[in-house]
């Protein structure tokens, strides 16, 4: 589905804005474990129960560049069943994230953290949340964000999320480093910097190198920390990031 040709989102926007408000009881517990980030695709602050659940998938959201849009907690999803005492329960169930991805149906995805251990009334939840997602023609998953992703690219993903806000003086300095790396097969983020020694303190060029690699200008090895020593070059692998996502959902 080619969401960048939609001209506005006034109507997903209005259907979609949070259900509930971050529930923040288990705070005693695990301190730091809610709060609200800012999204650049948004333009909002969203608000996450867990760092390591919604905020951590947030952050790869920003970063993925078929990601056009995402809505936290965006339906209620009537739930029905009869518990171990064959005693009818019934409550409504929101979900954690829908998103919106270039080329892709609506995708709705419930967030776990890592060590999650199904639990009955959960295979309840999921079947409903998949009867809900199938009837929108939706997509729907269950997924442990943090488990089987190498802590180097949680690490980079944080790294560059810090970049991805531009900065005015950054517009006059992106279209030569484009121009300059149609000419380098690979360079250092450092020397790419100091390239510019003429012109400006090389450490007010750095910034600019990250929000590039951040927003899928020029590409690095993800599975190496990013610093001023890695090798940059044209292009983006960002999206092979959120492919690491699509190869360990539970469902």
């Amino acid at each position: 589905m080619d969401w960048l040709q939609k001209k506005n989102w006034f109507k997903e926007d209005e259907e979609f804005s949070p259900k509930r408000e971050v529930n923040n009881k288990k705070s005693k517990f695990m301190h730091h474990s809610t709060g609200h980030v800012y999204s650049r695709k948004m333009k909002r602050h969203v608000g996450y129960e867990s760092l390591w659940g919604e905020c951590l998938f947030y952050y790869f959201l920003e970063l993925d560049p078929l990601t056009v849009r995402f809505y936290e907690q965006p339906v209620e999803i009537p739930i029905r069943y009869f518990n171990e005492n064959n005693i009818l329960e019934s409550w409504i169930h929101v979900p954690d994230v829908l998103v919106f991805r270039q080329g892709f149906k609506p995708h709705l995805y419930q967030i776990k953290i890592e060590g999650y251990d199904e639990k009955t009334k959960d295979v309840v939840i999921n079947k409903a949340c998949e009867k809900y997602s199938e009837k929108r023609n939706w997509d729907y998953s269950l997924l442990k964000t943090k488990e089987g992703i190498p802590d180097v690219i949680i690490s980079n993903v944080f790294l560059l999320t810090n970049f991805l806000k531009p900065r005015k003086h950054y517009e006059k300095y992106i279209p030569e480093i484009i121009n300059k790396m149609k000419y380098v097969e690979q360079i250092t983020v450092i020397e790419l910097a100091k390239s510019f020694s003429a012109k400006a303190d090389f450490r007010f060029v750095l910034p600019i190198v990250y929000h590039l690699i951040g927003i899928g200008r020029l590409r690095t090895n993800l599975y190496e920390t990013i610093n001023e020593k890695s090798e940059v070059q044209l292009g983006s692998n960002l999206d092979d990031v959120f492919l690491l996502f699509e190869k360990k959902k539970v469902k």
